[in-house]
C-alpha cells in the first residue's frame, strides 16, 4: 500500500513538473503573442539586453503560478491533473499579456516600454520584467487563497489579480510623485525612458517587495462569503489592506534605508549619477521587508 501510494505522488509529481518546465519553455516561443517580437532575433542578432532582462521576468512570473497551481494535495487522476495544471499554465500566461498591456497603457503612460525595450533600453526592460515578477507573486497567492470549485477558484484569481493592478498602479505613481519631489518637479518616467538603470532596479525593489507584503493579505482574511454581504466585502477587505500594507512596508523600508544608507545622498547617487549599487541596496531593503511582512502576517 505505502509503495503504491509512493509512485501515484512520485507520478504526480513527474507530470507537474513536466507541465511547468513546458510551460516556461512556451512562453520563449510565444514570445511573439506575449511581447510581439521575434526572441531569436531579439536575443541572437539584436543582443537585446533589455529584451533578454524582460523574457527573464516573464519565466519566474510563470513559473510562480505554476508553483501555486501545483501546490497542495494532488487530483484524484491523472487527467484531472493535468487538466488543472495546464489550465492554471494558460491562465498565468493570459494574465501576464494583460499585466503587460496595462503596463505599457496605464502604470506607464507617458511613453511606451514595448517601444523601449525593442530600442534596448534596459531600465525599461527591468520595469517590465518587476511588473510580471509582482504579478507572478500576487497570481500565486491568489491560487493558494482561493477555495471552492474550480471555475470558482479561476475567477477568483482573475479579480484579485485586477484588484491587485490598482495597488502596482498606486505604487509606480507613488515612485514618480517621490522623485518629482526630490527633484524639482522632474518627470520619474522620463528618466526610466533616458535610461536611468538605478531608478529601475530600485523600483523593482519596491514593486517586489510591495507584491511580497500584499500577497499576505489573505492570511488576515478568511475566504468565507458573509450570508449577508456576498464575497464584494471580501475583496473590498482585501484591497483596503493590501492598501495599508503597501503603505507599511514604503515607510518600514524608507525607515531603514536612511539607517543603512547613513550619510549617502541616495538622490545624487541614483536620481542623479544613476549609481546602480545604491540602488540595489534599496530594492533590497524593500524585498527584504516584504518578505519579513509576508512570513509574519501570511
Amino acid at each position: 500500500m505505502f509503495e503504491s501510494v509512493s509512485v501515484w505522488i512520485w507520478a504526480i509529481v513527474v507530470l507537474n513538473l513536466a507541465v511547468a518546465v513546458a510551460a516556461i519553455c512556451a512562453l520563449r516561443y510565444l514570445s511573439g503573442l506575449l511581447f510581439g517580437v521575434d526572441s531569436r532575433n531579439e536575443l541572437a542578432e539584436k543582443d537585446n539586453f533589455a529584451f533578454g532582462v524582460t523574457l527573464a521576468g516573464g519565466a519566474v512570473a510563470v513559473a510562480l503560478v505554476l508553483a501555486a497551481a501545483t501546490a497542495g494535495d494532488p487530483a484524484v487522476d491523472f487527467a484531472q491533473e493535468l487538466g488543472v495544471v495546464s489550465l492554471y499554465a494558460v491562465l498565468g500566461l493570459v494574465l501576464l499579456k494583460v499585466g503587460m498591456a496595462i503596463n505599457d497603457w496605464v502604470v506607464f503612460n507617458e511613453f511606451s516600454l514595448k517601444q523601449a525595450i525593442n530600442g534596448g533600453n534596459v531600465a525599461a526592460g527591468a520595469a517590465q520584467a518587476a511588473n510580471l515578477i509582482a504579478i507572478g507573486l500576487l497570481v500565486n497567492a491568489a491560487i493558494d487563497y482561493s477555495e471552492g470549485g474550480l471555475a470558482t477558484a479561476v475567477a477568483s484569481v482573475v479579480i484579485v489579480f485586477l484588484l491587485a493592478q490598482i495597488v502596482l498602479l498606486g505604487v509606480t505613481r507613488m515612485r514618480g510623485f517621490i522623485y518629482a519631489k526630490r527633484n524639482d518637479g522632474a518627470r520619474w518616467q522620463a528618466a526610466i525612458e533616458s535610461g536611468n538603470t538605478a531608478l529601475a532596479v530600485r523600483y523593482t525593489g519596491h514593486l517586489v517587495g510591495t507584491a511580497l507584503a500584499v500577497s499576505s493579505a489573505g492570511g488576515m482574511i478568511v475566504y468565507v462569503v458573509p450570508p449577508d454581504a456576498g464575497m464584494v466585502v471580501v475583496y473590498a477587505a482585501l484591497l483596503g489592506l493590501a492598501v495599508v500594507l503597501a503603505g507599511v512596508l514604503l515607510l518600514l523600508s524608507m525607515l531603514a534605508q536612511r539607517v543603512i544608507l547613513h550619510g549617502i545622498d541616495v538622490v545624487q547617487e541614483v536620481d542623479v549619477q544613476a549609481n546602480i549599487g545604491v540602488a540595489a541596496i534599496e530594492a533590497s531593503v524593500f524585498i527584504g521587508v516584504g518578505l519579513v511582512m509576508h512570513a509574519v502576517i501570511g
